[in-house]
């Protein structure tokens, strides 16, 4: 209501046409609030600067557009809560934001807030306490200094971009004295002032940061008491083993990070002629998850100089949302399609893997999710049961052939043509051909009198009521007999 109130009164260059609708969706037989966006056209600023990481001109156009954006929020006392790489949207050249269920707004200002934002756009003390008109600010110091450094040196994108960010990472200002960024940043004149603030300003209490200008012009003092910085870093999503197939499959639908090894492959073709490779976490038929990158996603491989056929044998991340497949056993395996090459990221070993593991969730201290809420991976729960005991079996089953005629319930054939139950009358060859016989002839009788009643009533129904009388004469009669 905050929102559709403060878009009528007010005209935001920025801001997509959005109402609130208290009853707009129904999960579970209840309804939920949701807020109603006008469809826009663009793409996320993370996938566009994938394409102009390298155009100068682009780069510095964007920073403008960001600089008016970042002061549009501050002069109207109200904050997004979560600027990052994907709510932020490039259509014509022009900054959009989008999901505002985070926002901040001065009539809702006793509440608090339901998300922290991504961690990799966050600084590392935001608590759910922390919901005022300030809180976009430590984000776009983060935004500003990167595509500054994009603009001075283009080739930091490769080099740190994983998909999900826009060159930092949450470790970067939990631990900035370890982070290969930020030395490479101090490496740059032009950019060795903006990276040495942001290593400062990450030990700083949240709600003392300066404004995203007073940063660039450096017309702000540091506060006189600063603690250590957080080391304890946050994951945007669920962090999950790869060997784990019921847990992933737990999340089915959700964004989530997937990481160990990939030891197999399969590289193939569509039957329309369209290349494609599977990466198997564990050997088929007993792999457990599956990467899957279709014809497009192998292309913007190649024009990256990346041969993803190459991953395999190594540790990896993977980003995206889980789907399912179920393959010829009936075996429903999880999955997670490749929609760019930054969605893959190769980890240094097992220890990485374990570091990624021990990631929290980024989890608002206070709001219950009570429509999608997940257990702790360490749980010992069903998921957990089923991946003890199937650790050392396949999968899958082996593909078993239907009969060609119904089976008889198992039972030991008797030795003389009596049996020894009452309950029960074994069926020979003979009995099995009568019977299919006997159900043959009211079929026939039954499109006799079809078209009968046709000729009689002269269209469909005509045919469907002969035939139904036609059949049901026929087995009374056959009835007589049996």
């Amino acid at each position: 209501q905050s929102i559709g109130n403060f878009l009528s009164t007010n005209k935001c260059d920025f801001l997509v046409e959005a109402n609130y609708l208290q009853n707009g969706i129904r999960v579970n037989g209840a309804f939920h609030p949701i807020i109603k966006m006008r469809w826009l056209d663009g793409e996320p600023l993370s996938n566009y600067l994938a394409k102009t990481y390298n155009q100068k001109n682009t780069i510095d156009s964007l920073i403008s557009e960001f600089l008016n954006l970042v002061n549009q929020l501050e002069s109207y006392g109200i904050a997004h809560g979560d600027l990052q790489h994907g709510n932020i949207i490039v259509k014509n050249n022009k900054l959009y934001l989008i999901d505002y269920d985070g926002m901040y707004f001065s009539d809702l200002a006793t509440l608090k807030v339901n998300e922290l934002g991504h961690p990799n756009f966050q600084h590392p003390k935001r608590t759910a306490n922390d919901y005022n008109k300030s809180i976009d600010r430590f984000s776009s110091i983060v935004i500003y200094t990167a595509l500054k450094a994009l603009s001075i040196a283009p080739s930091l994108w490769k080099k740190y971009d994983n998909g999900d960010n826009i060159l930092f990472r949450g470790q970067d200002y939990a631990n900035p004295l370890s982070s290969p960024l930020f030395k490479d940043l101090a490496g740059y004149s032009e950019l060795a002032r903006l990276s040495n603030n942001l290593i400062a300003i990450s030990s700083w209490d949240f709600n003392k940061l300066p404004t995203l200008k007073e940063f660039i012009t450096n017309t702000y003092q540091a506060p006189i008491n600063i603690t250590s910085p957080i080391t304890s870093v946050r994951s945007a999503y669920t962090v999950i083993d790869g060997s784990q197939k019921g847990r992933l499959l737990e999340y089915l639908g959700q964004k989530v990070e997937v990481v160990g090894q990939i030891t197999s492959k399969k590289l193939d073709y569509t039957k329309y002629g369209d290349q494609y490779l599977f990466l198997n976490f564990g050997t088929f038929p007993n792999h457990t998850f599956t990467i899957v990158i279709w014809s497009d996603a192998l292309a913007e491989f190649k024009s990256n100089g990346i041969n993803p056929s190459d991953f395999v044998g190594s540790y990896v991340c993977i980003t995206g949302v889980l789907s399912s497949y179920e393959d010829k056993f009936g075996t429903t395996r999880p999955q997670i399609a490749i929609d760019y090459a930054n969605q893959i990221q190769k980890l240094s070993g097992q220890s990485e893997v374990a570091s990624k593991l021990s990631l929290k969730t980024i989890n608002v201290s206070g709001f219950n999710n009570t429509t999608n809420q997940k257990l702790p991976i360490s749980t010992n729960k069903e998921a957990d049961v089923f991946n003890d005991l199937y650790r050392n079996r396949p999968v899958s089953q082996p593909k078993i052939n239907a009969p060609s005629r119904p089976t008889i319930p198992s039972y030991s054939t008797p030795t003389t043509s009596h049996s020894s139950s009452n309950t029960y009358k074994p069926s020979t060859s003979s009995s099995s051909s009568s019977s299919n016989s006997g159900c043959t002839v009211p079929i026939v009788v039954g499109i006799i009198g079809g078209i009968i009643g046709a000729s009689i009533a002269e269209h469909f129904g005509g045919f469907v009521i002969g035939a139904i009388i036609g059949a049901v004469v026929c087995l009374g009669i056959k009835s007589m007999f049996d």
